[in-house]
């Protein structure tokens, strides 16, 4: 992040970026900080913190940075990119530079990047595009090879387990799970601190586990009743199946210091005891093969009892 603010202090800034990581990095927040320093009046110093621009950054009221996602739609779609490349005609209003915060890249149609393509191709001297994006395979090639590319990198446990203790220092029973479970990304432990059913729902994904590994049908109809009851986290739940069917195999293994699931040792080592690891393997390749339908997509309980059966 210090190189493109530097960039910036040195006149050497670019016209569009994007910010690829995972959820969790604050990868938003790192856009906000760099439109400020493009954005703020003092170059040298920018972001200074101190100017009127900086303040309005700070309050969220600067117009010249304007955030672009899909509100209450699915998508970014060609109309809204119009109305984008209609405002960015539009000279910034008191900064020397406009910044466009594209929240979700991967929310973009292909029509909406065609079109975001056509005002790229000649962008006035002032605006600056970013995209933040998960992953890089919904964008197009030629709009990759219009953009510099900027990866965050998940961080250290470490770094993890320092966040954690620094801003929850209640979280200690838990701590190692936590710290594991997050695979170096600080974000992630504030979503799960503060979603109360986050721990039931991982539990009782646990109790499901003798029926995603049944071969009979009662049980399959059980593991598709239980997704339709928690559609909504359906996915979670999929998480939660691949991160213990990995467990397992690391037990039955003798890795079991690698686990995620450190506080539920005891109940997956009786998983480890009694199946077949040929069969673990299958169903963590099978569950990811769910969760790429969902992504696809697909019914929800036509992936879970796909996923059953």
């Amino acid at each position: 992040m210090q190189n493109l603010i530097n960039s910036v202090h040195d006149g050497l800034s670019s016209h569009a970026y994007i910010f690829e990581g995972a959820k969790g990095l604050d990868l938003r927040g790192s856009a906000r900080l760099f439109a400020a320093a493009l954005t703020c009046r003092d170059r040298a110093i920018a972001p200074c913190g101190a100017c009127q621009v900086c303040k309005e950054t700070r309050a969220d009221t600067n117009p010249d940075i304007v955030y672009v996602n899909s509100g209450d739609k699915k998508s970014i779609g060609a109309e809204q990119m119009r109305a984008l490349e209609e405002d960015v005609a539009i000279k910034p209003f008191a900064a020397a530079r406009k910044v466009y915060i594209i929240e979700d890249g991967a929310q973009l149609t292909e029509a909406a990047q065609n079109v975001f393509l056509k005002t790229f191709e000649e962008p006035p001297e002032y605006a600056v595009f970013i995209i933040i994006i998960e992953n890089l395979a919904p964008l197009l090639e030629t709009v990759l090879s219009r953009f510099t590319l900027i990866h965050f990198p998940r961080v250290s446990d470490a770094r993890v387990k320092e966040y954690i203790t620094g801003k929850y220092p209640e979280e200690t029973d838990r701590l190692d799970f936590l710290v594991r479970y997050c695979a170096g990304i600080p974000g992630e432990a504030d979503r799960i601190i503060s979603d109360e059913y986050f721990e039931t729902l991982r539990a009782e994904s646990l109790e499901k586990l003798d029926a995603l590994f049944s071969s009979d049908r009662i049980s399959a109809f059980s593991v598709s009743g239980f997704a339709e009851q928690n559609k909504d986290r359906f996915n979670e739940i999929l998480d939660f199946w691949i991160s213990f069917s990995r467990d397992i195999i690391l037990l039955q293994n003798g890795s079991e210091d690698k686990i995620i699931n450190i506080d539920k040792k005891t109940e997956l080592e009786r998983f480890a005891a009694r199946l077949d690891p040929g069969t673990v393997v299958k169903i963590s390749e099978k569950t990811i093969k769910a969760q790429k339908m969902l992504a696809r997509y697909v019914n929800i309980k036509a992936a879970a009892m796909w996923l059953a059966l």
